[in-house]
């Protein structure tokens, strides 16, 4: 199938996301927690205000999204997504309160604010929105690619607007999907 280029963002099912490793399967797991509306989140007893696309917790909780088990792993993970240009961090060292914002982040469809409920996504249901040049980066850096970077790389350029496939619409969930394709 011919790569259609013209479109920048794809739907990925939170259901299929790659394994937790290299690149893009470290962003991916990290995107797919980050908060899809502004609210407070709940972590520890502690109430931190989040904004769509960001997530704030402690270092457990960044271990157990990116499936690793050492705190500096997950630091160094971190650092290299940032260094990549994926996201943002901040790791406030007194209260130990660990924010990451993911740069790429979609806004069109966040949910309204609120000051109780679900501010994360569930895992495991729904859809991430990933940019086709998500994988251009790790190019450019000559990365060389691991299993789940080349999956999601493989995703971003065979996933266009074929309407044989129900995740090619690219964001434009209910106005756009025919209901065959469901």
């Amino acid at each position: 199938m011919a790569c259609l280029i013209r479109y920048r963002w794809l739907k990925l099912p939170r259901a299929f996301l790659p394994s937790p490793k290299g690149i893009s399967g470290y962003w991916t797991r990290l995107a797919a927690r980050a908060a899809f509306r502004k609210g407070i989140a709940s972590y520890c007893g502690h109430r931190n205000p989040v904004e769509p696309g960001t997530w704030a917790g402690g270092i457990v909780g960044l271990k157990s999204i990116l499936g690793v088990k050492k705190r500096e792993q997950a630091l160094d993970i971190l650092q290299q997504l940032s260094d990549l240009g994926y996201l943002s961090f901040e790791l406030d060292t007194k209260t130990k309160l660990l924010t990451y914002r993911i740069t790429d982040y979609k806004l069109d469809y966040c949910g309204a604010p609120c000051d109780s409920g679900a501010v994360y996504t569930t895992p495991g249901y729904g859809f991430l929105c990933v940019p086709r040049s998500i994988t251009e980066r790790l190019v450019a850096q000559n990365y060389i690619f691991n299993e789940a970077d080349a999956w999601l790389d493989l995703w971003c350029h065979t996933v266009s607007m074929d309407p044989h496939n129900a995740f090619s619409f690219l964001l434009r969930f209910a106005s756009t999907v025919k209901p065959e394709f469901f």
